[in-house]
């Protein structure tokens, strides 16, 4: 799934710095994409909101890019006394495109069987 984040370049050097400064003021905007669907830990698992932090950009080459980020989540599960905090780091890749920075984003979210018929 390609998720766009608008960005102004206003004569500036795309630097990795600005990449993440541009980043992490439209993190809202690929937050649930970036999350994903938690199911695949347990069913009971929650995203902590807010909780999404870039750790990383690395250059790729030829107007792409790789970032690692890191997001916590939980699980409760009263019948089987869990309760615990996780953080999961993963990554994404990204161009630069004219004013926009094209996320190609993995799809998480679990199929219904309705989904699959």
């Amino acid at each position: 799934m390609k998720k766009l984040i608008p960005y102004e370049i206003d004569g500036k050097e795309l630097s990795v710095a600005y990449l993440q400064h541009v980043i992490e003021g439209h993190l809202s905007d690929i937050e649930d994409p970036l999350v994903g669907d938690l199911s695949y830990y347990s069913e009971n698992a929650q995203y902590t909101p807010s909780s999404l932090k870039v750790t990383s950009i690395t250059p790729m080459g030829n107007e792409s890019y790789s970032m690692s980020y890191q997001f916590k989540w939980t699980i409760f599960n009263g019948c089987l006394d869990i309760n615990s905090d996780e953080s999961t780091t993963e990554r994404v890749s990204f161009n630069v495109k004219p004013h926009a920075l094209e996320f190609d984003i993995i799809d998480t979210i679990r199929s219904t069987m309705t989904d699959e018929l």
